[in-house]
Parts: structure tokens; sequence; C-alpha cells
């Protein structure tokens, strides 16, 4: 897996409203405007013409939105495939490197040839707009063109899916309370273990339709989905083997169910693994149930339990 290394990184709104973002990805483009200045001014570096076009064209706005626009320009057409460049798209972002060439032009827009563009970390992590950090996220608020990323190492650090130090030290605390969220759950009484599970899928938003406590055949919850109407069925054990969960499965149809869930307090040795079953049945064990309880909120619940 490569590092991705760069020594300027900046960012670029594809035209006016996001008008060039799809084509501009797809092809291979970084498409930009300044309709009233030529491709031949433009590669030649005729700057102070330039400048003077823009603020006769910008008059009516303050003497920093010329200047701005023109070191806009400067630095697309002198940027080179070290440079890292960024976008926002289909709440996304988007990174790219130019390829050497000058300033280009279409039936669109002007444009420069880029590398493929990438809504990915190194890792695979798909960066959505939500999970970025406010700091790089922040930037699609930009009322200009072009901008210099300042927090370039915290780009890098985003895009080659390394994380900072303190999101390590809160990822392994997260962890360690998990694995003793774990131990806590098979300390617990058989009522009050299918009480969490009852809980955990509450948080989730899932609204059961059975009486908990009161067992149909086969299943412990049934619960729907209340914006798809989807259903789901969750069988909770104690003890619990393949052939335990097999013949769950078989009681359920695809069909009629979105996921059927096994939840197991002690899995028999063929269950800790994770073996071939359905596509439609879940297994949740204790390690995932403990990270599904830290997520809901539930730390406490289970500290009164145990203590």
């Amino acid at each position: 897996m490569s590092t991705i290394e760069f020594k300027n990184a900046f960012y670029i709104k594809l035209g006016r409203g996001g008008k060039y973002e799809p084509d501009s990805i797809k092809t291979g483009k970084l498409r930009l405007g300044w309709s009233q200045q030529t491709i031949e001014d433009i590669n030649a570096g005729n700057w102070k013409l330039i400048e003077r076009q823009l603020r006769n064209e910008l008059q009516d706005k303050p003497p920093g939105v010329a200047t701005r626009d023109l070191n806009g320009l400067k630095i697309i057409a002198g940027s080179n495939p070290g440079d890292i460049w960024i976008s926002f798209h289909e709440a996304k972002l988007w990174w790219t490197r130019l390829i050497d060439g000058p300033v280009k032009q279409d039936s669109m827009s002007k444009f420069r040839k880029t590398q493929p563009w990438s809504d990915k970390a190194v890792n695979g992590r798909l960066l959505v707009l939500n999970d970025l950090p406010g700091k790089i996220s922040q930037l699609q608020g930009f009322r200009g063109t072009v901008c210099r990323v300042q927090h370039a190492d915290l780009l890098k650090r985003t895009l080659n899916g390394i994380l900072s130090p303190l999101a390590t030290d809160i990822k392994k605390h997260r962890s360690d309370l998990a694995q003793s969220l774990a131990k806590a759950i098979k300390e617990l009484h058989w009522k009050d273990f299918e009480t969490l599970v009852d809980l955990v899928f509450r948080n989730a938003g899932l609204i059961r339709v059975s009486v908990l406590g009161q067992h149909a055949k086969a299943y412990d919850l049934e619960l729907r989905e209340p914006l798809t109407e989807e259903r789901y069925v969750v069988q909770v054990k104690s003890q619990a083997k393949l052939a335990d969960l097999l013949a769950t499965a078989d009681n359920f149809s695809a069909d009629d169910y979105r996921l059927v869930y096994f939840v197991v307090h002690s899995p028999a040795a063929d269950l800790k693994e994770a073996p071939d079953i359905p596509d439609h049945v879940e297994i949740i064990r204790p390690q995932r149930l403990a990270e599904l309880a830290l997520d809901a909120g539930l730390v406490k619940w289970l500290e009164d339990k145990v203590s």
C-alpha cells in the first residue's frame, strides 16, 4: 500500500454550484471558469493583462476578489503532479493530481487533465464528508474557486488513513472498554442478557413488535424498521452451536425477513469463527454485543448489573 506524499495541497470548487463536478470526476479533468481569459494568455503567463481584465470584470466587487481570482488562476496554471487537489462531490471528498500540460479548452470549459479522481483513502476507507475532520470539511464553504489547504498534514493523514495520536489513544481506550464490557456481558443473568439485547436493538431505531419475555416459537424478538417497514427477528441463546443457528435460519425465509440476528451468550467452538451461514443471518457474539452496547450508551447499565 503506497503512501500519498505531497508538498502542496489545494482545494478547488468545480464550477458555480458544482456544475463541473460530475464531468470533472468522470473524465479526469480539473475544470475551471475564467471565461473571459484566453488559454493563450493563461499558458503564456500574461498575468498583468489578465489582472487588468479581472479588475475590469470585477470592478463592482471588493478589490481583494480580483486578486484572489488572479492568484487562483496562477496556482492552477503552475501546479504540477507533485501537488494534491481536492474537491467535494456527492457528500464525499475527492482527490487527484494534475498531469503535466497546458490549460486546454473544449465546448464546456477550460480545463487541465488530471489523474483519475479518487474518493477513497489509500487503505480503502471511503472519504465521506461527515466522517472528515472539521478543518478539512469546512473547505466546502470557501467562497472563492481555489485556495491552499492550510492543514496539509491533517489532509495527508486523512488520505493515508492514519489516525492522529489522540484518535489512536481514544480507539485503544474504546477497545479496552469493549473488552471489559464483553466480560461483563458473560456475567449477566439470562434475563438481564435478554434485556440488554432488547435495549441495543431499540437504540438502533428498530421497533419491537413482540412482547419481551413471551417467547414465540423459534425467536425471542420481532422487530420492524419504521421507515422501510422491513422486518427482523432476533434469537437470543445462552449457549448455542452451529446446528442451532442453522435450525433458526430454516424457520425464517429471507423473503419475509430482512435479517435474522442470532445473539449468543456462550458460543460453541463451531460458532466462535465465522462459519458458512445463510446471507440473511448475522451472528452477534459477546464481543460484538459489547461494541454495540458501548455505542448505545449502555456502559452504566452494564456497570450496575455487575457491581
